[in-house]
C-alpha cells in the first residue's frame, strides 16, 4: 500500500471501529480525545509568552509609579491650603480611595461585558453608566456629607467642601472606569485588564486635584469673600 493511500485506509478502519461502539463507549472515547488535545495545547504554550506578559506588567507598573508621583507636586502647589485647613489631609485618603474603588468597580463590569458579549452598544452603555454615576455619586456623597458633618460638629462649609469633592470624584471615576477598558481594547488594542491599575492612578491624581481645587474655592476664596463683606 502506497503512502498516499495509507491515511485513507486508517480513516476507513477508524470509522469501522467507531461504528461498533455503544453510545457510552463513544462518549468515553470522545472525552479521552478531548483530554489528549488539551494536553497537546498545554505543551504548546511557551514560556517566552509568560515572560513577555511579566515584562509588560512590570513596565506598566513602573510607568504608573512615576506618574503617581505627580500627586506630590499637586500637594506642594496647594501647601498653603493644606497647612491652614488640615481637614483636607484628614479626608483626602477617603476621597481618593472612594474614587479608585468606584472606577475599578465600573471597569470590572465593562471588562466582563467585553469578555462575554460579542456585541453591545457603546453609546447605550455610556448613557446607562452616566445615570449610574449620578445616582451612586449622590448616594455616597450623602453618606460622606453626614460623616464629615458629625466629625466636624455641624460645620457646614467643610461638609459641603468634602461632599462636593466626593461627588465629583465618584462620578468622574465611574465614567473613566467605563470608557478606559473600551479605549484600551477597541482603540489601542491593549488588554483591558490593565484598566484597573491605570484608573487607580488616574483617580489618585484627579482626586487630589479636585479636592484641592474645591477646597481652595470654598475654604479660602469663599471664606475670604464673606470675611471681606463683614
Amino acid at each position: 500500500m502506497s503512502l498516499r493511500h495509507r491515511p485513507l485506509k486508517i480513516i476507513e478502519t477508524f470509522d469501522e471501529q467507531l461504528s461498533s461502539l455503544s453510545s457510552d463507549e463513544l462518549k468515553t472515547f470522545v472525552d479521552h480525545v478531548r483530554h489528549r488535545l488539551d494536553d497537546i495545547d498545554e505543551k504548546k504554550k511557551v514560556v517566552p509568552q509568560e515572560e513577555t506578559n511579566i515584562f509588560s506588567r512590570v513596565c506598566l507598573l513602573s510607568f504608573l509609579l512615576m506618574l503617581q508621583s505627580g500627586s506630590s507636586f499637586i500637594l506642594q502647589s496647594f501647601s498653603e491650603l493644606i497647612s491652614r485647613h488640615i481637614l483636607i489631609t484628614m479626608y483626602l485618603t477617603m476621597l481618593v480611595g472612594a474614587g479608585g474603588n468606584a472606577g475599578n468597580q465600573a471597569a470590572v463590569l465593562v471588562i466582563r461585558r467585553l469578555a462575554t458579549s460579542r456585541a453591545f452598544s457603546i453609546r447605550s452603555l455610556i448613557i446607562r453608566e452616566t445615570f449610574s454615576a449620578l445616582i451612586i455619586g449622590t448616594a455616597v456623597t450623602s453618606i460622606g456629607f453626614v460623616r464629615v458633618w458629625l466629625e466636624e460638629r455641624g460645620a457646614i462649609l467643610p461638609s459641603i467642601t468634602i461632599g462636593l469633592a466626593l461627588f465629583c470624584i465618584i462620578t468622574t471615576s465611574i465614567l473613566l472606569g467605563t470608557l478606559l477598558p473600551i479605549i484600551l481594547q477597541c482603540v489601542l488594542h491593549i488588554d483591558a485588564a490593565h484598566a484597573g491599575p491605570i484608573i487607580q492612578v488616574i483617580m489618585d491624581i484627579l482626586g487630589v486635584c479636585i479636592t484641592c481645587a474645591i477646597g481652595q474655592t470654598f475654604l479660602v476664596n469663599l471664606a475670604y469673600s464673606k470675611h471681606k463683606e463683614l
